[in-house]
């Protein structure tokens, strides 16, 4: 009895575990599939947006140890702007080239760090971009207001639509 118990427990457990990071404030990445290519990494074109030649070391960094990790073929840089705000960008493994991310002030700005300072979501093969900003809560200080944005990138456009926002107030993380 003791031994279903505890499987029970465990089952549970990674159930829920499972089912969360599956979805985000009821989007499924699953919902917006990207095929994942298995191509060799293109040369990083630093000249195909003006991010490229701003944040050129980081670039480098980043895409040498990078792996496909959002919309099938697109490794995300990303880097942290000064005072809780996360900028970034992708680059195409296939031909190098760089695409702007939508983030800004308004959309990742964490004014209260919630989450373990991870406010950006993607997966390797989904084309879900989730992002939110979060600010300590007006009335009650132990809580926080986060803010998501969900985004749908497009591979033909190469463009990033928005498809909602939602606010949500929980708890603060310390």
């Amino acid at each position: 009895m003791k031994k279903i118990k505890i499987s029970t427990i465990i089952f549970f457990s990674f159930f829920t575990h499972f089912t969360f990071s599956q979805t985000i404030e009821v989007y499924k990445f699953e919902r917006f599939p990207a095929k994942v290519l298995n191509v060799k990494k293109a040369e990083l074109n630093y000249s195909s947006h003006k991010l490229g030649k701003e944040y050129r070391t980081e670039f480098a960094k980043q895409y040498k140890i990078g792996k496909v990790d959002f919309g099938g073929h697109f490794i995300i840089i990303s880097w942290g702007a000064g005072s809780g705000l996360t900028l970034g960008a992708m680059v195409d493994v296939n031909d190098g080239k760089i695409y702007e991310i939508p983030l800004n002030e308004e959309n990742s700005y964490r004014g209260t760090y919630h989450d373990n300072n991870n406010n950006i979501f993607y997966k390797q093969s989904s084309n879900l971009f989730i992002c939110y900003s979060s600010k300590t809560n007006e009335i009650y200080e132990n809580n926080v207001d986060l803010k998501y944005y969900f985004y749908q990138f497009d591979d033909i456009t190469k463009k990033f639509s928005l498809l909602k926002t939602k606010d949500k107030t929980v708890k603060r993380i310390d």
